[in-house]
């Protein structure tokens, strides 16, 4: 491998920051790839096909020089390069300085389980009594709060999802490799102050968290606690927000000022529950509710635990900044949500269908219905669902959502060797791609796709049988109706969750739907020189 030049970081791990870490990679940068996910891969790691191919697309990212020394084989099952290091579960936090020499704060998740040392046995998750919808199978299918993120990765190792595990330790005591610690010896170590003017909550605090191994002092009033911040540190502070002499918001203020790096937990009533976001605007960590007993209050204290003990904070230099997070999708649940998405279990999204029809889906590539079972007969393919919408503040063509419908009611039809029924209700079919209106006619004239140009009023449930009804109104203007056995619904894109923020931390600017505003004839460049776009989250790629 040739010298390396300079340094670069790219935030998002899917198939366009995949890309640009290779490129630069094999131009001799030295790049960080961050990803706030536990895999790498994005959507695409849910898709086992791509039109107009029909086959797994990530071969094609494989370095275009050197390919034989890459030590690449399938991205999607991992990615491996010695001028890439991969930070997985970890997110951009601050970002100063000036291009080329980029000032980068990043925040990794704590891991419980070593990869190291994991050799996915699975006996981990078969003790875990936490069940979960499975974000990978889109819902459809239950996983453990210790799983495999993605189920093909090589190498793959579990890991614990802090937000539902309960921290029963049974995944710690059954490991044969002993890969999995939640440190509980290090709690004697972690310090907790209790701030309240009510005896009884310091003191039934103090105990339930002293019982559980923490180290706990407790002050009576916000003076009382400032007093014992100067004499030492703590880690974490549970602060009551109505106090007098001094409320907790003025506490925290303070005790930020003298102790930028303790976590604050602001504990309030139901009145002042306003007052407690505002105090996570200025520093607070979150906030819970009164009345609270152990059942609760212990478990958010333990997962505050492995948070703020484990989460470390990690700054380098880096000359320029890619963001490529990809995208979100619209919610059909939300809005007037005529088509019955999330009412109706077969009226499933695009993304939805991609893991009922995948091999390694809920039901191991065969086309059944969520709701029974039963082998799908007839499907239909609703477009522009969340696009081209004003109700939806989405005035916009989405730009994916034609072919890959095309692209499914192709692989639901060689799937079933042409017995299923596939229609495509669309307003208009936007296959502007290369290749992409002979990839269409081909699905019409040689797959027998259905294309019924409409506009689709609702969907109804058929009877008891989980059939479905679709009312629609032709070109004529008449009214008709379909009974199919399956309903997808094209979603369109939207900005990915947390956008906002990183464009304010990043100096980038937004367009009018919230998606990256690009500089005039440019696909990368944005207002904030040395940080530039990659893939979706500029808007609307296909």
């Amino acid at each position: 491998m040739r010298k390396k030049i300079g340094s670069a970081l790219v935030v998002g791990a899917g198939i366009s920051g995949i890309r640009s870490a290779l490129d630069l990679a094999e131009l001799g940068y030295q790049v960080k790839l961050i990803d706030r996910a536990p895999n790498l891969g994005g959507t695409l790691a849910q898709l086992d096909y791509q039109f107009p191919t029909d086959h797994c697309g990530m071969c094609k990212m494989l370095p275009l020089v050197e390919r034989d020394s890459s030590s690449q084989y399938c991205l999607r099952k991992g990615l491996f390069h010695e001028n890439i290091e991969i930070m997985l579960s970890t997110e951009l936090v601050a970002l100063e300085g000036e291009p080329g020499k980029f000032q980068a704060t990043l925040r990794q998740k704590p891991a419980i389980v070593d990869p190291e040392r994991c050799t996915g046995c699975g006996e981990c998750s078969g003790v875990c009594p936490v069940e979960v919808a499975d974000e990978f199978n889109a819902g459809l299918t239950k996983r453990k709060a210790i799983y495999l993120p993605v189920p093909h990765n090589i190498p793959n190792s579990y890991t614990v999802d802090l937000a539902t595990c309960t921290l029963c330790g049974e995944c710690e005591k059954i490991c044969p490799t002993d890969a999995i610690d939640f440190r509980w010896e290090a709690r004697k170590e972690f310090r907790i102050l209790v701030v309240d003017d009510e005896l009884i909550v310091r003191d039934s605090l103090k105990d339930w968290l002293t019982e559980d191994g923490f180290q706990v002092d407790a002050a009576e009033s916000g003076p009382d606690a400032l007093e014992k911040l100067t004499k030492q540190s703590y880690h974490l502070m549970l602060l009551d927000i109505k106090m007098p002499d001094m409320d907790g918001v003025e506490v925290l203020k303070r005790a930020k000022e003298m102790r930028p790096e303790v976590a604050v937990v602001m504990m309030t009533a139901y009145a002042t529950v306003e007052t407690a976001v505002e105090a996570m605007k200025i520093g607070a960590l979150d906030y819970v509710l009164k009345p609270f007993d152990p059942d609760t209050l212990v478990p958010l204290v333990l997962k505050l635990y492995e948070t703020v003990e484990r989460s470390g904070e990690r700054e380098m230099e880096v000359g320029a900044v890619v963001l490529a997070a990809g995208f979100g999708s619209y919610d059909p649940a939300t809005g007037n949500n005529t088509y019955g998405y999330g009412e109706y279990p077969n009226v499933v999204t695009s993304i939805e269908f991609e893991r009922l029809i995948s091999g390694t889906g809920p039901n191991e590539g065969r086309l059944l219905r969520p709701s029974d079972g039963k082998e799908i007969g007839k499907v239909a393919w609703l477009q522009c669902v969340g696009s081209r919408d004003i109700q939806a503040n989405a005035d916009y063509c989405s730009s994916i959502c034609c072919m890959f419908s095309i692209k499914e009611a192709l692989l639901a039809k060689e799937r079933t060797d042409g017995q299923v029924d596939a229609a495509i209700f669309y307003m208009d079919m936007r296959t502007f791609g290369k290749n992409f209106q002979r990839y269409r006619e081909k699905a019409e004239k040689e797959y027998n796709v259905r294309f019924q140009r409409s506009r689709v009023h609702s969907v109804e449930p058929e009877g008891a049988n989980g059939n479905l009804r679709i009312s629609y109104t032709d070109l004529d203007g008449t009214g008709r109706e379909e009974i199919v056995d399956l309903v997808v619904l094209a979603a369109g894109q939207r900005p990915p969750a947390g956008t906002e923020p990183l464009a304010e931390m990043t100096g980038v600017e937004l367009n009018s739907w919230g998606f990256c505003q690009l500089q005039p004839f440019s696909l990368s460049r944005t207002a904030q020189e040395g940080v530039y776009v990659g893939g979706s989250f500029s808007g609307l790629r296909d």
